[in-house]
């Protein structure tokens, strides 16, 4: 039953993700993609833009496949998209605090809802609005069936031993934390299994620092498959997610200590806080690192792309 659910989950995330990509289609025009363009030119404004959005949807794997499908439409070039891919990883740290905007009413009412006015309004410009919001729907819906297809591994003592186990080795841990947020398909509840544990005394911060620098990779999975439903430059979008957080990843992984240091400084009584800062401190601290390489980052993903189709091709 939950393999079942998996799968129609995963079916209907590619189904959202094609949908939203043929909704901004829809949406195109000169004057539209000029503004898009002129406001995404500024790194600082489009890294914030990012923060907002991800705050708001609480998700920064939706916000990324929105990037890619906005790429993927041609509505946003690759080069302004990569500072709004790197804004939803610092979002994605301020969800959990961001209780106003928690969504009260069930994603199926929303669909439905969407639907209905999709129906009614079906010549008229609010069409496409309508189909924009039944595409992401369709995506956090997804999402919500393949998160409910694993909860019973949450609550395994099995599991909980395994994270205890990866926690010995910093490379284990960054291993493991990678292969923990590609099962859980949520970077923010393997965060709270992290702090449930520490908070116990199972695993310590320090050795906890490498999982979370390994769950930020493995966020990374819901885009790669998402963009399998988009063309060349969405895949370069979701490859820029990859090589950025990757990227950030195996620098500060050489950085624990001093990551360590400053989050028990800022909070040496509450360990919950200290995993929480150690999320937030690498988040932050990889965008202002990687914001003034943004273009080399989306120059990489082109090459690697071209050169794994190539490679296919033989």
């Amino acid at each position: 039953m939950f393999v079942i659910s998996g799968v129609l989950g995963l079916l209907l995330f590619l189904l959202g993700i094609k949908f939203m990509s043929s909704s901004f289609k829809g949406l195109v025009s000169n004057k539209f993609k000029y503004k898009i363009d002129k406001f995404t030119s500024n790194k600082v404004l489009s890294v914030f833009s990012g923060i907002i959005i991800t705050s708001i949807l609480q998700s920064s794997s939706a916000t990324t496949l929105i990037v890619v499908g906005l790429v993927h439409s041609n509505m946003l070039s690759l080069y302004n998209a990569v500072p709004i891919i790197m804004g939803a990883n610092i979002g994605t740290t301020i969800t959990s605090q961001l209780v106003a905007f928690n969504f009260n009413i069930p994603i199926e009412i929303i669909l439905f809802v969407s639907a209905f006015l999709f129906i009614i309004f079906r010549k008229t410009k609010f069409n496409i609005i309508s189909k924009l919001i039944i595409s992401v729907s369709l995506i956090f819906l997804g999402l919500d069936m393949v998160s409910t297809a694993i909860t019973p591994l949450k609550g395994s003592e099995t599991f909980f031993n395994f994270i205890a186990f990866i926690s010995k080795n910093k490379i284990l841990s960054f291993s493991g934390g990678i292969l923990l947020t590609a099962i859980i398909q949520s970077t923010t509840t393997g965060i709270t299994i992290l702090q449930v544990m520490a908070s116990s005394s199972i695993v310590s911060v320090k050795a906890a620092i490498p999982i979370i620098l390994g769950q930020n990779v493995g966020t990374c999975l819901d885009t790669v498959i998402g963009s399998l439903a988009t063309n060349k430059s969405g895949k370069q979008a979701a490859l820029v997610q990859v090589l950025f957080n990757l990227s950030g990843a195996l620098i500060f992984l050489f950085l624990t200590d001093y990551i360590y240091a400053t989050v028990t400084y800022l909070s040496p009584d509450n360990i919950s806080r200290q995993i929480a800062n150690a999320h937030t401190l690498f988040n932050v601290l990889s965008t202002i690192l990687l914001l003034p390489f943004s273009n080399i980052l989306a120059d990489i993903s082109k090459k690697l792309l071209n050169n794994l189709v190539l490679f296919l091709r033989f």
